[in-house]
């Protein structure tokens, strides 16, 4: 099997239903504490450079994070006679096997940010940001009875909600201060205007599911709304079969504020121990003409998950099953028109919470704790971190950070290169979990991969 098979495969079975992307612009936050990391201040405005840098177009910094509780392993099994893969609605594969490693709640996300031009400075008493950023955002939860659903065979009654697939693609523009006050204390605050490239959102609120003998009768309760410069379109009947004349453009406008404090309590406390709080994204998206289409209010039938059952037990390709998959749970989601208006949404906003103390045997190391909490409809979060920061030379920082939060344990590493005149950055949040051949993680989705290439520049502070 190809790996483009591999990415199709994977895409409709952990996604179902599309794959969709989501915003919350990110950085790591493992160099939250590594001095020389050019990017500190987008988890914390009030953390300043020691040097104007600027950055290399384009290669400022990427990262690209994946998170969420499901893995390749769910849904794709050895076919019993070794003759290739099936995957989890294969007969052969029984509904407490397949249910045993799903979630109340399962969810993915895909994060990818870009810094098309950035540069910080020195001016008006303190240390000044300016950011242009690309931002792709993903994220879906389907709940555990959906599943439960599309592995029954029998009759019953299933009822489950919070269906959702959200996203949001858009350029920020950001301008920053940091400002030093007495010596000890230092606050921060990051205006950023939203250009919003496109938009998308599914909630399945409820669905109730009858199924007696060959007839499924569906109720349910949801709507689809997206802005990416196109429309829906509808078919003779009245539904919903796509969305075409997508013309790229500006679909929405918004506003975000980050705010951030460190405190350095050594003429307080102990030498050394530096505090520090932030909350990032407290702002808003509104979305222009938005194209809706809602379930309607009559319950429907659905004749059920036919064709991947037919296709499975005539021993037809992974791809075939997987098309499927894909035809019934088209037919699964019936949606009218309900026209056209803008929406306005909360940004996802997220808390960090720090503690930094330098060694008093070798000030060139540190440890801190890292506490984040993000404020999500889809996959909210808290994460607990501890961390290592050294400092051997001053053109060289590495930082090592080991996390626990309700999406998992993970070790992290950061490597910060930084001479006269270049800076470069490499690092993870989040090692790359067990992989197959064609690179998909098989357990779950937590792994992520950053790097930025900038240019330093002045007499450090």
């Amino acid at each position: 099997m190809n790996f483009k098979h591999t990415i199709k495969i994977f895409a409709l079975t952990v996604a179902l239903l599309a794959t969709s992307m989501v915003a919350g612009a990110q950085s790591m936050r493992t160099g939250y504490f590594l001095k020389g990391y050019a990017y500190r201040y987008r988890l914390n405005p009030a953390l300043m450079n020691d040097q104007h840098y600027l950055s290399l177009p384009l290669l400022g910094e990427i990262n690209l994070k994946t998170t969420g509780n499901l893995g390749l392993s769910n849904f794709i099994y050895d076919s019993p006679d070794g003759s290739g893969l099936m995957t989890f609605m294969h007969p052969s594969v029984s509904a407490d096997d397949f249910l045993d490693g799903i979630n109340k709640n399962n969810f993915v996300a895909l994060d990818y940010d870009m810094t098309l031009l950035s540069t910080g400075f020195f001016a008006f008493g303190g240390y000044n940001t300016l950011d242009i950023g690309l931002h792709s955002h993903s994220a879906f939860n389907i709940p555990y009875d959906m599943f439960r659903f599309m592995k029954s065979l029998g009759g019953g009654t299933y009822s489950f909600e919070n269906l959702n697939m959200a996203t949001r693609n858009y350029i920020d523009v950001a301008i920053g201060h940091a400002h030093n006050i007495n010596g000890d204390l230092t606050i921060g605050a990051r205006l950023k205007v939203l250009l919003g490239a496109a938009y998308a959102n599914m909630l399945v609120e409820k669905m109730n599911v009858e199924m007696t003998g060959e007839r499924w009768m569906i109720d349910a309760k949801g709507a689809v709304s997206a802005a990416i410069g196109g429309n829906f379109t509808y078919g003779s009947d009245g539904k919903l079969n796509g969305y075409d004349n997508i013309v790229p453009g500006l679909n929405g406008f918004g506003l975000g504020f980050d705010l951030g404090v460190t405190y350095d309590l050594s003429s307080v406390l102990t030498e050394g121990l530096i505090v520090s709080a932030s909350i990032t994204d407290l702002g808003y998206m509104k979305w222009n003409n938005v194209s809706k289409a809602g379930f309607d209010p009559e319950p429907f039938v659905f004749d059920g998950f036919d064709n991947v059952s037919t296709s499975a037990e005539q021993g037809a390709t992974i791809d075939d099953q997987m098309e499927s998959i894909e035809k019934d749970l088209t037919g699964m989601f019936v949606l009218a028109d309900n026209g056209t208006a803008d929406e306005s949404e909360a940004l996802s906003s997220t808390l960090h919470l720090g503690v930094e103390y330098k060694m008093p045997f070798y000030d060139k190391l540190s440890a801190a704790f890292l506490y984040t909490t993000r404020f999500d409809k889809i996959y909210p979060y808290h994460q607990f971190s501890l961390m290592l920061n050294l400092s051997p030379v001053n053109w060289f920082n590495i930082a090592l950070s080991g996390t626990t939060s309700t999406l998992g344990m993970n070790l992290g590493a950061m490597i910060n290169i930084h001479c006269t005149g270049f800076n470069l950055f490499f690092g993870s949040d989040c090692f790359l979990a067990r992989l197959n051949k064609q690179y998909i993680p098989l357990d779950n989705m937590n792994a992520n991969i950053a790097f930025g290439i900038n240019i330093p520049f002045g007499f450090k502070r």
